[in-house]
């Protein structure tokens, strides 16, 4: 029986290895239509943007794309590049993120440093006052000891601008210890909503099933899409579909806090990881935000231009033995199909 189960085990992967390379050929075709309908250059940048186009997880490139488009009938070389500059500007973030790290770590060694030397200093100083005070009380007239006396005093001098020197160099490098944490976070977040990025997504989700597994305790992970997000993007703008998902977004983050973490996964996606205790409830947390949203109706705050009401559609897995992070978001995502194909406006729960 064990290798009876070993088999199917293997099987299953076998399946799912050829599924996904199925999937990488038909985009890797995409891509290439992509190019060539739009006499782009098969130049790194240019398949890096079609892929990310195609694959229609970042909300704000597709829009700019849509834009170059409908504009100008094709996606140019130069267009394509304005693009790819205007969404990456410089450093990627994983990379700002990684500097930031360890920019942090060297500054705080400095300053562990800086902080001995300064202990160290002040220790010398008051050794040598208490000795420079045992010279002055001996009585001789010497010369010799008035000139230590002298240089005694002076090294205190010394020794005391150069703790304040130490003290205002600490005071910079909290400061830009705050700049670099700022920068991490800015790595971290989505522009739009404010929330966690799908980089941050992937990095609290691994910590987070490794925690589950050692502590054998219970995690779940819904993937939530907005409902005809498309229809309502083209008939209102960009401008309208962006507040909606700041809207969708807000109401989903709310419920954030330590057992809960919500991050927009790209485009009208988001994704929401529930931890321990919080795992149990997922179901009815879901659905109390969904049926809240379902029944608002939205309206344009400046002209109160009435927009409908809006939905999404949610799928939740949660974690099993055999289970892996990717597993578990595929699991979700199969969901949230059939979610989306029982009628919208509901949370389906994964198999």
């Amino acid at each position: 029986m064990p290798e009876i189960r070993g088999v199917a085990v293997k099987d299953e992967r076998i399946a799912e290895k050829s599924a996904a390379r199925a999937e990488w050929r038909r985009l890797y075709d995409m891509i290439g239509k992509l190019l060539f309908d739009h006499g782009l250059e098969p130049s790194p940048a240019n398949f890096e943007l079609c892929h990310r186009y195609l694959s229609g997880r970042d909300g704000e490139l597709n829009a700019m794309v849509d834009r170059a488009i409908s504009k100008d009938g094709a996606l140019s070389d130069a267009v394509a590049a304005a693009i790819s500059t205007k969404l990456e500007p410089g450093l990627s973030t994983d990379e700002l993120s990684r500097m930031a790290q360890e920019a942090q770590g060297y500054l705080e060694q400095m300053a562990t440093i800086l902080t001995r030397s300064g202990e160290e200093a002040r220790d010398y100083g008051e050794a040598l006052a208490h000795e420079a005070e045992g010279l002055e009380t001996d009585g001789s007239p010497a010369l010799t000891v008035q000139k230590l006396v002298d240089l005694t005093r002076s090294m205190i001098d010394k020794a005391q601008v150069a703790e304040e020197d130490l003290r205002r160099t600490e005071q910079q490098m909290s400061a830009m210890r705050k700049d670099l944490a700022a920068a991490h976070h800015k790595a971290n977040s989505d522009p739009l909503t404010g929330l966690p990025n799908r980089r941050a997504l992937d990095q609290h989700l691994r910590g987070a099933f490794e925690k589950a597994r050692r502590a054998d305790s219970a995690l779940a992970l819904a993937i939530c899409d907005i409902d005809h997000f498309k229809l309502f993007n083209d008939t209102h703008g960009h401008q309208i579909g962006d507040e909606v998902i700041k809207f969708v977004g807000s109401s989903l983050g709310r419920v954030a806090n330590g057992d809960v973490f919500v991050a927009r996964y790209g485009g009208e996606e988001f994704v929401m990881v529930f931890e321990r205790g919080a795992a149990a409830n997922a179901m009815a947390t879901l659905d109390k935000i969904r049926a809240a949203i379902a029944a608002r109706e939205l309206k344009v705050t400046h002209t109160g231009q009435s927009l409908g009401r809006l939905s999404f559609s949610g799928g939740l897995a949660a974690i099993n033995g055999h289970d892996s992070p990717g597993s578990l978001l595929k699991r979700a995502d199969a969901a949230l199909y059939r979610a989306k194909q029982d009628g919208r406006n509901r949370i389906s729960v994964a198999e």
